[in-house]
């Protein structure tokens, strides 16, 4: 199809395409403008689009490409590779994923021309509708479903993650898929084994994950080859269950320990040599470990979550909270079949769990997370507990680079609405339109190209939870008033919309600006001020935290040389707490990190101290005073300044002015004036 009918077939059909899809997602946004744009007028968008995708778009477009999940495969002549992977490579795959025990994920195994050899799904929790979709699709080839990470893993023979938009056809915009090849003892590709997801659960670590299974898949291959498969499996299953979040233990029929994963060994406090073969009841628990013993099993798309305290033996006066499963591992009703426990502490639900289930709902702070101890700290973490504990509305005001949204997410996690959600809006961020429906949401048919069944807002997503408004200073005057009127009712009406919305959040507004001189100044509304202004929380800047500097300056060295190889030297750790710092932490720990990494021996000195702290931190004499020895006017004084400076920057009057604050011309009249400094 030559480009002219493509555009115009395009411009008679409607795209369902909405421009406020994935607004949460910045990475997904740029994928459906550009996606839209190549759609709508045959351009490339080659800063947001990598070249195989951009590649595959265009092929799909010369085949006319139509989603046909079911078209017959290109015929591939069973074999011995092709075998394995639906025996051997198939109960891998089957092994790791129920390790998940997620309904998240479906993960798919194809031979090298895209045709699914196996699927498998969560046997604990089962498939959500969205995925059920991916699970009839047969063919995974470019010319079946268009772009995806099959098809270019087919091409590109490395690991592939396609996301939302970068999808050819739209119907599957709302998947991310992540591939990886599986090669033969030759290094020949033999096929294919991914993941796919809803973009809401994206990330990284999926494609590690793919990755893990890739090897594992392929390492099996080679110990299949070399009768050492068995062994290969359980080395290939430690490996996964150590990345597992849960303590994970394997109990033989006569309850001994005959296998713990890194978690269930850590929060225990045992070594894996002490552990394998002793008791189970050695372990120390509340209810105890006998009462464990005889909990009901978990089932297969149920989980009993019994709460426990766990006594590590190497803190046994403390105790960690935990969810406590137990599951067969064989399908016998005979008692003493071997099991699985497993123990979830309920720290790490906030801290991880979260973070995978809820990409919108992130909150993963608490107050003990914000560090220093100056007085100015210590009293804003005062009121933040007390806002924490009240649920009030609240405004933290504080330069960029304080930790203004730590301690909005503290707020969250140290009150009562810590199990609902933490959304979080940047005011300044957004267009008025698009800040408009992203607040309140808008009703399907509210405008052109909105989502079918309309969206949600912010303000009845963060239902139960907290609304965190970051620089709500930037939001336009009308804005604010809508925003008032909201929060003096207590309910809102969605764009396009009749019906009032009711909803209970706790709102959290932000500002690095003074919102005092704000109000002066016309820009905000002293009404909204005294609505949200219940507990004003001001975050002092670094340079008025005394020797809260120097604590930073050793926990970030610690952080980034966790070896513990590297120090700072007496003379730059004073000139580091001399400095303004006017990023403040951010801006701190940037410096610490790139002055590790620029240092070559064990000290840490002055060149390594970036260009701009260097310069207005130059020193003048020993003390870093001018000399004020004899009586001396002050033009005197301004114009030995002005030597050094110019001195400092190696003769660049260009770099001096800036620094000194003044014009080049003025620099050259000191120079040029009588008197040596």
């Amino acid at each position: 199809m030559s480009d002219t009918a493509f555009l115009q077939r395009m411009g008679r059909e409607r795209m369902s395409y909405n421009p406020f899809y994935n607004i949460d997602n910045p990475e997904l946004m740029g994928y459906e403008y550009a996606w839209v744009r190549y759609m709508k007028q045959g351009t490339s968008s080659p800063d947001i689009i990598t070249k195989p995708i951009l590649e595959s778009w265009r092929r799909c477009r010369q085949m006319n490409v139509s989603f046909q999940p079911d078209m017959p495969a290109a015929f591939c002549p069973e074999s011995e590779s092709i075998g394995f992977l639906r025996t051997h490579g198939s109960g891998i795959l089957k092994e790791i994923m129920g390790t998940i025990g997620s309904s998240s994920f479906y993960g798919i195994i194809t031979d090298v021309v895209g045709r699914k050899l196996t699927g498998v799904e969560s046997e604990l929790s089962g498939l959500p509708a969205s995925l059920k979709k991916v699970r009839e699709i047969e063919n995974f080839s470019e010319k079946a479903i268009g772009t995806n990470s099959f098809s270019l893993v087919s091409e590109l023979r490395r690991p592939v993650c396609v996301a939302g938009a970068q999808h050819y056809l739209e119907r599957l915009h709302s998947y991310a898929d992540y591939a990886a090849p599986i090669l033969g003892l030759s290094g020949e590709l033999i096929g294919i084994v991914g993941i796919y997801t809803a973009t809401e659960r994206m990330g990284d670590y999926v494609l590690q994950f793919v990755a893990a299974i890739e090897k594992a898949i392929e390492n099996n291959l080679r110990w299949f080859s070399s009768q050492s498969l068995l062994e290969r499996q359980n080395e290939e299953k430690r490996y996964i269950l150590d990345a597992v979040s849960d303590g994970v233990m394997y109990v033989s029929a006569d309850h001994r320990i005959t296998y713990g994963n890194r978690k269930f060994m850590d929060i225990f406090g045992l070594a894996a040599e002490d552990a394998v073969g002793q008791s189970v009841t050695a372990l120390k628990t509340s209810p105890s470990i006998e009462s464990l013993v005889r909990v009901d099993y978990s089932g297969r798309r149920f989980s009993r979550d019994t709460r426990v305290s766990i006594f590590s033996s190497r803190n046994p006066h403390s105790s960690r909270e935990a969810l406590f499963n137990k599951y067969k591992i064989s399908d016998s009703s005979e008692a003493g079949a071997d099991e699985v426990w497993t123990f979830t502490v309920s720290s790490d639900i906030k801290r991880r769990a979260v973070k995978l289930s809820r990409a919108d709902a992130k909150s993963t702070f608490f107050l003990d997370d914000i560090k220093g101890h100056s007085q100015g700290m210590e009293i804003a973490k005062e009121l933040a507990k007390k806002a924490a504990a009240f649920e009030t509305r609240v405004i933290i005001e504080g330069d960029s680079g304080t930790g203004k949204e730590m301690f909005a997410q503290a707020i969250h996690n140290e009150g009562p609405r810590r199990n609902g959600p933490f959304i979080a809006v940047d005011c300044g961020a957004l267009p008025r339109g698009l800040l408009e429906s992203e607040l309140f949401g808008y009703e399907e048919g509210a405008y052109t190209g909105a989502r079918r069944g309309g969206k949600k807002g912010k303000f009845e997503l963060a239902d139960k939870g907290v609304l965190f408004l970051d620089e709500i200073t930037n939001m336009p005057l009308d804005m604010q008033a809508k925003l008032l009127r909201i929060l003096q009712e207590g309910k809102l009406v969605p764009i396009g919309g009749t019906k009032l919305v009711a909803f209970d959040v706790q709102v959290i507004a932000a500002t690095n600006k003074d919102i005092i001189q704000e109000i002066e100044a016309g820009n905000f509304r002293k009404d909204l001020f005294y609505r949200l202004n219940l507990i004003h929380i001001k975050v002092p800047p670094l340079r008025e935290r005394g020797d809260d500097i120097r604590y930073f300056l050793d926990y970030f060295l610690r952080m980034y040389d966790p070896e513990g190889g590297k120090r700072l030297s007496r003379e730059v750790t004073e000139i580091l707490c001399r400095y303004d710092w006017p990023g403040n932490v951010r801006q701190l720990e940037n410096v610490i990190e790139r002055m590790v990494i620029l240092s070559d021996g064990p000290i840490i000195g002055k060149n390594c101290i970036p260009g701009e702290i260097a310069g207005s931190m130059m020193e003048l004499d020993g003390s870093g005073l001018l000399s004020l020895e004899g009586e001396r006017s002050l033009d005197a004084v301004c114009r030995e300044y002005v030597h050094r400076m110019v001195g400092h920057c190696d003769g660049n009057i260009k770099k001096a002015a800036g620094l000194l604050g003044i014009s080049r011309a003025t620099v050259y009249k000191y120079l040029k004036s009588e008197g040596t400094p």
